[in-house]
This record gives C-alpha cells, structure tokens and sequence, in this order.
C-alpha cells in the first residue's frame, strides 16, 4: 500500500505494462475508428469496429443485442483468483471491475471529417467517446503484452443508445437487466463491483446532480375562439408572467439551499416558452420547457410535486378561474456520488498520480450520464475519467492524442490497481 492507505503496484510490473502502450497506435487505431459512422440508432457499424478491435487481441467477444441490430459489444478477461498484489479489500479471487462506454455518437452533421496530425485527433465522436473506448482496449491489452494476470474479472464493454433523444438509454438498460438478473451471456454472468466509464474531464468524476426535463403546462377549459371574443386582460397567455414570476422565487430559493453534493447547489433554467397556434386565435395552452437539477436529500418524485404546486400556484394568481396549471418530467435521472474513499476512486487517484506526478482533482459536474443509471438501478460504485469534454457535440471535436495516451496509463494501472494481480 502507499502513503495514505492508497492501493500501490510493484513498480517493475508498472513500468512493464506502461512500455507496452503505443501513442501512434492509439492514434491510429482512435483515427480509424472515428472514421466509421455510429450515430445513435444506427450504431451497427461503430458495434462491429469495436468487436473487430477486441478480436483482434484475441478476444472472445459477445454481441448482446439491446435492440434490433444494435447490439451492446462486451469481453470478459477472467481472472486468476487467488492471493496478490492490489485489490485490497476484496475477496481473495479480486475484484471485478466493468469498463464501459458508448458507441453511438450524435448525427454527424457539418462536422468536421476524421483527421489528424501530431497533437489532435478531428472528427464526430473523437471526444466522445471513441477516443475512451480505444483507450480502454489498449489498456487491457498492455496488461496482457506484458505478462501480468489480473486476480479479479476484467469487463470491458461498448453500448449503444447513449445519445439522447433519439437514444432512450437501451444498451445501458439492457446492460443493467443482464447485471441485476445475473444472466449467463456467451461470456458468463456479468457480476461488477465498480464501474469505470470512459469518457469526461481528465479528472475524476464521481458525482452528478439528478436532472430532469420539465414541461410546465397552463391550460384553459374554454375552447379557442376569435381572440375578438375575449379581452386581453382574460388572454391566457397572461399567465405565464406569474408562472415565470414563481419561476424567479424558486431560482432564488434554491441559491439558499446548503450544497449538499461535489456537484453543486441546485439549478433551475429554461429554454422554452410556447403558447397558442394562430395569431388572433385564443391560446388555450402556454408551456414553459426548461431543464432541473437537484443533489442529495431529493427525488424526482419531490420535483414534480414542488413544480406541480407552483403550477397551481401561478394558474391561481392570474386571476382566472378558467386557468389550470400542472408539470411532468421527462428523462428524469437522480443524482449520484460514489465517496473519495470508495476503493474505484482511490484506484483511479493512486494510478493518475501515478502517470502524471500529482492525483487527479476528484470533481463533480451538474451533467448527467450514464453513471447516474448504474449507480442508481444497480447500487454500484461509478466513476468517469476521460480525456476531455471541451468539444463534445460540437463541429469541431476533436480529441488529444497526449491525452489518450495519458487515459490508457491510467486505465492500465486502475485494472491492476482495482482488480488486483496475481
């Protein structure tokens, strides 16, 4: 162990799997795999790209369909049981670690094409995340290149479904059933102690605010007449003005609230306002759209409700008895936040100091991903660490290839560091 109770490895076993990991290999194999279309939908081809690099190490790869030709891509790298170094705090046969990211990217679009030169790496999807999951293979295969045998299970797995909104999270969901049934796939029972994703800032990320879409709705029981029939001081248009006024009070409420999460206080914003369908026309319904976040001690059930009331609030203080108010969520997730003594994290920050010379900032972020799930549905440990998120989604992403190096020594040391060797 070092200092500090942080999990250690022999460091002639480190520097043996760190001389094993190639930065022109991972730029080309990352260019490569950038250069096949996987948007969310139709990831069949991105799945097959991913399959065909773990076959390539000699790899029994299994092919788990979440839908109808998008299937999830999954390798299981069993261990070898038994006493060791790392892996502290485990049974004697290790712990079981799943590595895992998506393969789906958002539409293409004016992006930039795949391309490189000595520093970057250009094109959808080089960020996030192709660049994490290539990342992830090279890893696991330096450990093998260089003669060390985990004590515990390595997974390393690729989803599809990832990218909202066409994606509705169904290689995440199917990866949890097969977790939480302990289903037996081609490759066994998938039975993880932490789960490490791929993707993010180049620091470690273990903890998220919940987050909701929230439809704010004012209806009105009369029908939509000529606007002639009705003055403007009945218009029910009108109150939106009391229903963005509760809005502000919430806001500032929730700046009061005492931050109970590494994610953050507690946000409320919009993006969207509707209301009516024909200029002289009386609208019968106005709709406020907008995004809320929320830490520890709440729920999506309690949201609802808290905006459910104030939508009631703001029907009845515009004066007309005509007016109704109500919210709904949509792609509701709560929050998560895996401790800084959880051993994944202790991995993660023992091995990034590691490669870098000082521990990785431990960090929260208000975005939700799919830790937010597994944490949640299945009561596991999750964290991310990636190689960046400053072009995500953008026409220019892109991805450094410094970076990638940087997250497949870390990923290299964390397999060992978590799952202990033999």
């Amino acid at each position: 162990m070092a200092r500090g109770g942080e999990p250690a490895l022999p460091e002639d076993v480190v520097e043996r799997v760190l001389s094993q990991l190639d930065r022109e290999a991972l730029a080309r194999d990352c260019l490569a795999y950038v250069s096949v279309p996987s948007e969310t939908g139709r990831e069949q081809e991105g799945a097959e790209f991913l399959a065909g690099a773990m076959r390539a190490q000699g790899w029994q790869v299994e092919l788990d369909e979440a839908a109808r030709d998008r299937p999830n891509v999954l390798v299981r790298l069993p261990g070898a049981g038994g006493g060791g170094e790392g892996g502290e705090g485990g049974d004697a046969s290790g712990r079981c670690l799943l590595v895992n990211g998506h393969v789906d990217t958002i539409p293409i679009g004016k992006s930039w094409p795949a391309r490189r030169d000595e520093r970057w790496i250009w094109g959808r999807g080089a960020e996030d995340m192709k660049g994490g999951l290539v990342a992830m293979v090279h890893a696991a295969r330096a450990i093998e290149r260089a003669g060390v045998k985990l004590r515990g299970d390595l997974w390393l797995s690729g989803v599809v479904g990832h990218e909202t909104p066409v994606g509705k999270k169904e290689g995440p969901q199917r990866l949890i059933g097969r977790i939480r049934n302990a289903e037996a796939g081609a490759s066994g029972v998938l039975t993880p102690d932490a789960i490490l994703i791929t993707e993010g800032p180049c620091a470690i990320w273990r903890a998220s605010l919940g987050s909701a879409i929230f439809h704010l709705t004012l209806r009105d029981s009369r029908p939509p007449v000529h606007t002639l029939r009705v003055p403007y001081a009945q218009n029910p248009v009108r109150g939106l003005r009391n229903a963005l006024e509760e809005l502000d009070r919430l806001s500032a409420e929730l700046a009061t609230r005492p931050v109970r999460s590494l994610a953050g206080a507690d946000q409320l914003n919009v993006g969207m306002v509707v209301a009516g369908d024909y200029p002289n026309r009386l609208p019968i319904e106005a709709r406020i759209t907008g995004t809320r976040r929320w830490g520890p001690g709440q729920s999506a059930s309690s949201v609802r409700e808290e905006l459910g009331e104030l939508a009631e609030r703001a029907a009845r203080a515009s004066g007309m008895s005509t007016l109704s108010g109500e919210a709904r969520l949509e792609a509701a997730r709560e929050p998560f936040e895996t401790p800084t003594d959880d051993p994944l994290v202790a991995a993660l920050r023992w091995s990034g100091g590691r490669v870098s010379g000082a521990a990785p900032e431990e960090i929260g972020l208000a975005l939700v991903g799919d830790a937010s799930l597994y944490a949640n549905e299945l009561g596991l440990p999750c964290a991310y660490y990636g190689p960046g998120y400053e072009t995500a989604h953008s026409d220019a992403e892109r991805v450094s290839i410094d970076r990638l190096l940087h997250i497949a020594q870390v990923y290299a040391l964390t397999m060992m560091s978590y799952c202990g060797i033999g």
